[in-house]
């Protein structure tokens, strides 16, 4: 059956963020987001699947997940989530999620000996956020914090790209950096801020065992009132003639050598 006319458009809707930010909501699509889905502590408000996907005896176990944790589950055309899927091949099941608001301060109160938290200045690119959080999944990080001017989370390009990342960490978004930096410092962390000026070398370091790494736009870098709270600058050292290096790839590189480094 279609969707009713207003449905489909609010569906449709959840690719903007204002409709996001005032339904506190979110869409996802397709079977890895949706399987990370119904393991994660996520709210699935709505799911919507084709009589086609219903029918997958693939997807039974899937379909019965949704239907115990769902508020809903209704049967759609596969034109009507065609009209909302923002991939180039729908495998006919979406579902509306309520954002999950993680307060960056209780973040910060480790009771662990060892916590690992990554902090993002200004980083704008959907791809390059989502290839971190995704990241920083891979790595076991504590935390994640979003600076103010940074991409929303919830964009439908960030959250392909987390991989289900975005379902396995904590993350605070639309923090004030500078605030969260100094009460970081007054938990035990330290504070290490990626500079392609640092003073010194990623992986010539021994790492905290509490410890902020801050990573900052792709075309400036950190800000440099973030970098004036840092305990430590730390540069990656350049072999080749690249003007810079990717975000993505910055944090999987020192996070690699900070697991190491920290335990030697």
């Amino acid at each position: 059956m279609p969707l009713t006319g207003n449905a489909l458009k609010n569906l449709r809707k959840l690719g903007n963020k204002k409709f996001r930010d005032q339904q506190d909501r979110f869409l996802i699509e397709g079977v890895r987001l949706l399987q990370e889905a119904v393991e994660s502590d996520f709210e699935i408000l709505e799911a919507y699947c084709t009589e086609e996907f219903l029918r997958d005896p693939a997807a039974e176990p899937l379909v019965q997940k949704l239907k115990k944790k769902a508020r809903t589950l209704e049967q759609a055309s596969a034109r009507s989530l065609a009209a909302i899927s923002d991939t180039v091949s729908p495998q006919g099941v979406v579902a509306v999620l309520a954002r999950r608001k993680v307060d960056a301060v209780k973040l910060l109160k480790s009771t662990e000996a060892e916590s690992i938290v990554v902090a993002l200045d200004s980083v704008t690119d959907p791809g390059n956020l989502g290839s971190i959080v995704r990241t920083c999944d891979w790595f076991g990080v504590n935390g994640v914090l979003i600076g103010e001017k940074s991409v929303d989370l919830y964009n439908p390009k960030v959250i392909r790209a987390t991989m289900g990342g975005l379902f396995h960490l904590a993350i605070a978004e639309n923090v004030n950096l500078p605030s969260a930096l100094s009460r970081a410092r007054e938990q035990g962390y330290s504070v290490y801020v990626t500079d392609l000026k640092g003073e010194a070398h990623f992986d010539q370091l021994h790492y905290a065992r509490k410890s902020v790494l801050v990573f900052g736009n792709e075309a400036w870098g950190v800000s440099d009132d973030l970098k004036a709270l840092a305990d430590t600058r730390i540069a990656i050292r350049r072999y080749g003639a690249a003007e810079s290096l990717n975000v993505g790839v910055a944090c999987g590189v020192v996070l690699s050598a900070l697991h190491r480094l920290t335990n030697e």
